[in-house]
């Protein structure tokens, strides 16, 4: 799997690349030389690979292959930056950006970087901003490529112009003008091809502009006589004819010949490099206009606005999100007093394009927005098994085997979503590319998507006490009274929904050639599984990656505060071993406490994470002393409402202690009082030294303690043997008196 922010390092020639841009439709990706990049002022345009061409690479036993670490600092908000003393960067990175940004358009980097470049643009950028701010503007083309190459190579995203240098060395590659003695051949062959069986020269500018004028004239209509069909090959024999051969005439009995002699080897282009530098130029594009005209270009070929399932490859290469209020209320868990309701929750989706696959959801209770489409996308890329256990569902290994990083990302367009977590952190972090979709662009999987949303509402939701009916009879009790499922239970219920969704749906009409001859299940499952087998070389699998990393991707930042006792984060406290042993505690406790950015995720309190500016990852767990805590393992919502319920007692509590302080207050003044009028008429102490007879004045009043005790003691005796006397026995004076009265 080739895939951006991909990193290529082979131990033995100690080259180290990065993929620094991907195009699956052509098959090519942009690569950068990190030795060169990482500590170059002026960075240079990355190289265009095939995908064989990596792939050759990578199969070499001493080449690995990982994800490329950038600077942590391309990761945080601008907030952090800020406090971290950085507002400069930030200061030289927007006007770089600002000058650029008309550059930075996704079309304007494929153009560059696989169809001919920018140079008129570049061109024309210049021009404008020397009229419009001469003092302050980019004099050169340079400046402006050099910016742009910056831009592409640390990740096509706003902080990859933050002034900031990777610990490389090495040099830029120079590329001449003509050819001569400075074009040496780049490549495995050394630098006089003594290792290479092919002799030919290094590629040089003028042979480049040579390359763009035959193009130019192959797809010229008026040569389409000649040239009927587009092929490189031909293509490439037009470009030996005019500049790698001279023309000879020879005339034999009075016939005039015509012939071509091919110069040197020494002095040729290899036809390796010919087609690899045809393929810069004639992009698939390009290559189908010149191969069918445009008229059929546009009718057949050309792509199509409505489907989000445009320019997908296969499984998990786009996961969309999208999000609906489900039509039931949720039950408030910490109360079992009544059937008191949490409201009605937010359910996000996200959908594997290619097969409708449900790949994760997340249910919350704000938005829609995109913090809760983040969850999603966590959840999406996670392990559906531990998942499902935190719920009380057990699954097994294939009943969701949904657990992948997608190539891209399609989020609802609107504000709620912010550009910078998308393009930066997830870039930055991950390699996925994120964008935003106005409605026009979702078509397909939109339709799939609200499908399923309206599936679960009236085929399972309605059906669960506490749901909202269609047409709700009135003088009916309001359905908020009426909830059943808790949070827990919801997530578990819909755990099934989906599992059955994926199972059972009907997707035969997404089927291409392979999955027919492979004669696979016709459910999304069955599609994902065998698309991710077939087109995505197995696809990217989460479970590989650190966890950290994934939270830190998606997730938006907060900020928790370093107290003395702990981490804390909207009311909870966390700990960690990496804080302790940072001293992150004592300096809170002798200098001040302080901030740092974390991310949590919604539906889980227990662990929250952090990222340190070494690129390092750290999990915090909520502090659970005893095992006694609420709040570990829970959703963040009834937390949050739990909290508030605990600041109402707190309050409560204080007013109950004001009265109870007053009462006693009043009981001890009179206790006061009588003691005081106990000793009103005695003598004024002026004794300073401890009084003596103490210790005998205690001895007395135990004796005389002891002595009452003992008085009552008697008492009690006496009285339990008249009570004993006058109700059980009778004595002879009572049997005078009967006879007596007989």
């Amino acid at each position: 799997m080739i895939y951006l922010g991909q990193k290529i390092y082979d131990s033995e020639t100690s080259e180290l690349l990065r993929v620094c841009h991907v195009n699956y439709q052509l098959k090519l990706a942009a690569i950068a030389d990190m030795n060169i990049a990482g500590s170059a002022d002026n960075i240079s345009k990355p190289e265009v690979w095939s995908f064989n061409r990596i792939a050759i690479l990578i199969k070499k036993t001493s080449v690995q292959t990982s994800l490329h670490e950038l600077p942590a600092e391309f990761s945080f908000s601008d907030e952090f930056l800020i406090q971290d003393g950085r507002q400069k960067w930030l200061d030289k990175r927007d006007k770089k950006y600002q000058i650029i940004k008309s550059l930075t358009a996704e079309s304007r980097i494929t153009q560059y970087l696989y169809d001919g470049g920018l140079a008129s643009e570049v061109e024309l950028l210049v021009g404008d901003n020397l009229a419009t701010n001469p003092d302050n503007a980019w004099k050169t083309k340079g400046a402006y490529y050099n910016a742009l190459n910056r831009y592409i190579v640390f990740g096509c995203h706003i902080n990859a112009l933050l002034p900031f240098k990777l610990k490389n060395t090495g040099s830029n590659f120079f590329l001449p003008a003509t050819p001569g003695v400075e074009n040496v051949k780049r490549g495995r062959g050394g630098a006089d091809n003594r290792n290479s069986r092919s002799k030919s020269i290094g590629v040089t500018q003028l042979q480049k502009d040579n390359l763009k004028s035959v193009v130019a004239f192959v797809k010229a209509d008026k040569n389409k006589e000649h040239f009927p069909k587009f092929s490189f090959k031909k293509t490439a024999e037009v470009y030996q004819n005019l500049f790698e051969s001279s023309e000879v005439e020879r005339e034999i009995d009075g016939v005039v010949s015509r012939t071509y002699v091919p110069y040197e080897e020494s002095a040729c282009l290899s036809d390796a490099q010919l087609r690899y530098h045809l393929k810069q130029i004639i992009d698939k594009t390009l290559y189908l206009k010149i191969q069918h005209g445009h008229i059929v270009y546009e009718k057949d070929h050309a792509d199509r606005q409505g489907s989000a399932h445009d320019g997908v490859i296969g499984a998990t290469y786009r996961y969309e999100t999208d999000a609906t209020v489900l039509d039931t209320y949720i039950r408030y868990p910490f109360d079992t007093t009544g059937r008191l309701s949490m409201g009605r929750p937010v359910f996000y989706i996200v959908i594997d394009v290619f097969s409708t696959m449900i790949v994760g959801f997340y249910v919350g209770f704000d938005g829609p927005n995109w913090t809760g489409a983040s969850q999603a996308l966590v959840n999406a890329c996670s392990d559906k098994v531990e998942f499902a256990a935190r719920y009380g569902v057990e699954l097994k290994e294939g009943d969701w085997p949904a657990h992948h990083i997608p190539v891209q990302v399609t989020v609802d367009n609107g504000n709620e979503h912010p550009d910078k977590v998308i393009s930066s952190v997830l870039s930055s972090e991950i390699g996925v590319r994120g964008y935003n979709f106005t409605a026009v662009f979702r078509g397909d999987a939109k339709g799939t998507v609200e499908s399923k949303f309206n599936c679960l509402n009236k085929q399972a939701i309605h059906f669960v006490p506490g749901a909202i009916p269609e047409a709700a009879p009135r003088g009916e009790q309001h359905q908020s009274n009426q909830s059943l499922l808790d949070y827990d239970s919801l997530i578990a219920f819909l755990i099934h929904e989906i599992i059955h969704h994926n199972n059972s749906a009907d997707r035969l009409k997404r089927f291409d050639i392979n999955a027919v001859r492979d004669g696979i299940d016709i459910t999304p499952q069955a599609l994902f599984l065998h698309s991710l087998s077939k087109e995505m070389n197995g696809g990217r699998d989460a479970r590989n990656e650190e966890i950290g990393r994934i939270f830190w991707a998606f997730l938006p930042e907060e900020e928790a505060v370093v107290r003395e006792n702990g981490i804390y984060l909207k009311g909870l406290v966390y700990y960690s071993d990496f804080a302790k042993q940072a001293g992150w505690f004592t300096k809170a406790k002798h200098i001040s406490a302080f901030k740092i950015p974390v991310k949590r995720p919604k539906d889980w309190s227990s662990n929250i994470w952090h990222k340190t500016t070494a690129g390092q990852y750290v999990r915090f767990d909520l502090k659970n002393l005893n095992g006694e805590s609420p709040f570990v393992a829970t959703h963040w919502e009834p937390i949050l409402h739990l909290l508030e319920q605990f600041k109402d007692k707190r309050h409560q509590n204080k007013i109950n202690a004001k009265k109870l302080r007053l009462f006693k207050d009043g009981l001890q003044s009179k206790l006061l009082e009588y003691n005081q009028e106990q000793i009103e008429l005695a003598p004024k102490n002026t004794r300073i030294s401890i009084q003596p007879g103490i210790k005998g004045r205690q001895a007395t009043y135990k004796a005389l303690e002891q002595l009452i005790h003992a008085i009552e003691m008697h008492e009690g005796l006496m009285d339990e043997t008249r009570l004993s006397d006058s109700s059980g026995r009778i004595t002879e004076q009572d049997d005078l008196d009967n006879e007596m009265n007989s």
